[in-house]
């Protein structure tokens, strides 16, 4: 079995005309994970994500008490959600964000994070995270991560706009709409994103999605892949053959069919949105 690398995964969220509004980028089709998914930014830690006690770095001890992690690798996931988001969209969580020309050098490894931190005099603000969820690829997956999901607040008037070499495409979007998409078959989504895209569909205003994110279990949620004849199925903690108890607010099943995903309680469907 695949040791998992470790992730993280940044939702972005503003206030939209009607509602809230989440940022997604669609992943090029030649890409080795997920292709062609509409994902959240964010993506692997790096070695030199590990910034703790970085004078550019501050804040995440709230984040570091709710995950219960030491210090330095919990610091290094929330430094690589940030770099990766800014890499991704455009969009910085901290003050004096970087110049745009710094994102492809990043991207490509030509650039280091601390070096551009140095030259730009950009302040990494990791107090802008909230942690949501923590998914990990099922272990027969060839690729696997150990992924943490969190929230991030921006201004209403954040564009951000994906790089042209990972991601082809990107936009701000109801949480609602695109769970209705993805279930119709015409917005491909992974798993975890659909099923988190559900999760903030649940709550009217951003207010209502901070206030969830600061009461979620911080659990690590493995599904067990199962492939039958019409379909795939992901068996989720709390379901009879997962060794999990279950997660409050999880499905115990998720079942793609026809081209959709489909949550399960037991044995009753979930509705498309709470």
């Amino acid at each position: 079995m695949v040791e998992p690398l470790p992730a993280t995964t940044l939702m972005l969220l503003r206030e939209g005309s009607a509602g809230p509004e989440v940022f997604l980028v669609q992943r090029n089709r030649h890409s080795g994970f997920l292709p062609n998914a509409w994902v959240f930014p964010g993506g692997r830690v790096d070695a030199g994500d590990r910034l703790d006690g970085h004078p550019a770095v501050r804040g995440g001890e709230r984040v570091l008490s709710r995950w219960g992690i030491d210090r330095a690798t919990g610091i290094a996931h929330l430094v690589a959600g940030v770099r990766e988001t800014f890499e991704e969209c455009g969009i910085w969580l901290g003050d004096r964000a970087p110049p745009a020309s710094e994102r492809e050098p990043l991207a490509n490894g030509n650039r280091r994070f601390v070096d551009v931190l140095a030259d730009s005099g950009a302040v990494v603000d990791l107090d802008r995270l909230t942690p949501w969820a923590w998914w990990v690829t099922p272990a027969v997956e060839r690729r696997r991560f150990d992924t943490r999901f969190l929230v991030a607040v921006v201004d209403g008037l954040a564009v951000g706009a994906h790089d042209e070499r990972e991601t082809v495409a990107s936009g701000w979007f109801s949480p609602a709409r695109v769970v209705e998409e993805g279930t119709l078959g015409t917005f491909p989504l992974a798993p975890p994103t659909w099923w988190t895209l559900r999760e903030l569909a649940a709550h009217p205003t951003l207010e209502a999605i901070l206030a969830e994110a600061e009461r979620r279990p911080q659990r690590p949620i493995q599904p067990i892949m199962q492939f039958l004849p019409d379909g795939m199925v992901l068996l989720l903690p709390g379901h009879p053959a997962h060794p999990e108890p279950a997660i409050p607010g999880l499905p115990t099943e998720v079942v793609h069919e026809g081209g959709r995903w489909v949550a399960l309680e037991g044995t009753v469907r979930l509705p498309l949105v709470p």
